[in-house]
């Protein structure tokens, strides 16, 4: 008989539970090929579009399924929370009676305060599932019916679309941006020059710029690299000869009447750098149907050039004179011309790169010292 009482009760029970559900599931009508649910979601009346009528099902269940979870969660929180006060209760009253230093009034008092920080405890997280339920109650949970795919379209005639499988969020970008850092070794190669003119410790390159790459086709194999750069070019003759700095008209090699530490010519420039890059590119496919393009480990092959203009120029000497350290710089005292341009070229594997880079203007005006920069190096460059 107790069984049968027992069984009697839990198929109540059941059955409470599907009839709860079921007078909290929505319900909808097809229309054309969506499966229309009508809501009201903040007082406003919102139709949600679904891609067919289990989809609806499945997401509705799922939702329900959260909410009986989270009302299960503030029980259990308030059972434990009430129990773990009984038992703070049970130790202030066996402390009262162990220790007679412990009046009743303090007891009161600390059975007061224990009392009330249980009770705001439970206040608080009863307040954070009241939230939740009411998001669960109130709003589409977007980030899990998106694989279904929702349209909903409110009164006020806006019109969002969330999740739908198309190719919508299977965007590329085609444009990137990055740094590109360039640093190695640098001389002038002209009718009377050539690199063994040049000494090897202070002749340097150095680049330093922000450049964007657009995709040309769809899988990125062949891009277009461009952007801007400021870089500086050092050379210093060997033989204790320099750039002389009498005319500024007509620059010239001399040599030199003292025995220099240092004369170093240096020009600082500001160009735009442009280059048609080839090479595969590694795919990423995130969750969400985004697609991304990544230079990991790949090879990549670039050719192009460079146009701009010279910002300054300047040598600069150091020597001794008399027991004394001279240290002496002339700025734009030189007849260079103005415009710079050239062209350049990269074999790289990922972000690295071995560059040449050879320039066709002449650095002075005609008169003067003949001669055009040649660099090459290693190039850093990021997107």
């Amino acid at each position: 008989m107790k069984n049968q009482k027992l069984l009697i009760t839990l198929t109540l029970s059941f059955a409470g539970i599907l009839l709860s559900r079921s007078q909290n599931l929505k319900t909808g009508v097809q229309e054309g090929e969506y499966y229309v649910v009508t809501d009201t979601v903040d007082g406003k009346v919102s139709k949600f579009y679904y891609n067919s009528e289990k989809a609806f099902l499945r997401s509705e269940t799922k939702r329900l399924e959260r909410i009986d979870e989270l009302k299960e969660d503030r029980r259990l929180y308030e059972s434990n929370q009430r129990t773990e006060l009984a038992e703070k209760i049970e130790k202030i009253n066996q402390r009262q009676e162990q220790n007679d230093a412990y009046t009743a009034a303090m007891a009161s008092r600390d059975k007061e305060l224990t009392a009330q920080t249980y009770a705001d405890k439970i206040d608080a997280y009863n307040k954070l599932i009241e939230a939740k339920l009411k998001f669960e109650s109130t709003e589409l949970n977007y980030a899990s019916l998106g694989s279904d795919g929702v349209k909903l379209l409110n009164n006020t005639a806006m019109e969002f679309e969330i999740g739908k499988n198309t190719n919508k969020y299977k965007k590329q970008i085609k444009t990137t941006s990055g740094l590109s850092l360039g640093f190695g070794y640098n001389f002038i190669d002209g009718n009377d020059l050539g690199i063994d003119d040049f000494s090897y410790g202070n002749n340097n390159y150095f680049s330093l710029g922000i450049t964007w790459i657009t995709a040309l086709n769809k899988s990125q194999t062949i891009r277009w690299r461009y952007g801007v750069e400021y870089q500086t070019q050092g050379t210093e003759l060997n033989g204790n000869r320099a750039f002389t700095i009498d005319d500024p008209d007509n620059t010239q090699i001399e040599r030199l009447t003292f025995n220099a530490d240092k004369a170093k010519f240096r020009q600082d420039q500001f160009v735009f750098p442009m280059h048609l890059e080839f090479g595969p590119r590694y795919k990423k496919t995130y969750e969400d149907g985004r697609e991304r393009y990544y230079n990991y480990d790949q090879l990549k092959f670039g050719i192009g050039g460079y146009a701009g203009f010279n910002l300054s120029s300047r040598l600069k000497y150091k020597y001794d004179l008399a027991g004394a350290d001279i240290k002496q710089t002339t700025i734009n005292a030189f007849d260079n011309q103005v415009l710079v341009y050239g062209v350049d070229a990269y074999v790289g594997f990922d972000s690295w790169s071995l560059f040449g880079r050879l320039g066709l203007n002449d650095i002075f005006q005609s008169g003067s010292v003949d001669g055009q920069y040649v660099a090459f190096g290693i190039r850093l460059q990021t997107d």
